[in-house]
C-alpha cells in the first residue's frame, strides 16, 4: 500500500481545471519532484495535500486513510516554501495562528 496516495484529483478555480484527473502513489521514504512552468499547478497540488487548498473532487490518502476533510493542523503535513508567504484567503490573525 502507497504512503501516499492521490486518485482522480481535480482542483478548479470557477471554470477552470487546474488539476485534473490526477494519479499519484508514492511509497514511504520515497522522493518525489515536480517540476514544471510557473502557473502550471505544483505549488496547487502540494496545497491540495497539505489541505491549504480544498479539492473539487477525488481522493487524498495519507497510510491508506483519507484525508479529503481533514482540517490542515490534523494532517501531519508540513511545507517548507522557497520564500515567506502568508495566505491570501486568511485573516492576519488567521496566518498567524497557522504558523
Amino acid at each position: 500500500m502507497a504512503f501516499l496516495e492521490i486518485s482522480g484529483l481535480r482542483k478548479r478555480f470557477g471554470a477552470v481545471d487546474i488539476l485534473k484527473g490526477i494519479d499519484l502513489e508514492l511509497e514511504k521514504g520515497g522522493f518525489l519532484v515536480l517540476v514544471g512552468p510557473s502557473g502550471c499547478g505544483k505549488s496547487t497540488l502540494l496545497n491540495t495535500i497539505a489541505g491549504l487548498e480544498t479539492i473539487t473532487s477525488g481522493d487524498i490518502r495519507i497510510d491508506g486513510r483519507a484525508i479529503n476533510g481533514l482540517h490542515p493542523s490534523k494532517r501531519d503535513i508540513a511545507m517548507v516554501f522557497q520564500s515567506y508567504a502568508l495566505y491570501p484567503n486568511m485573516t492576519v490573525a488567521g496566518n498567524i495562528a497557522f504558523g
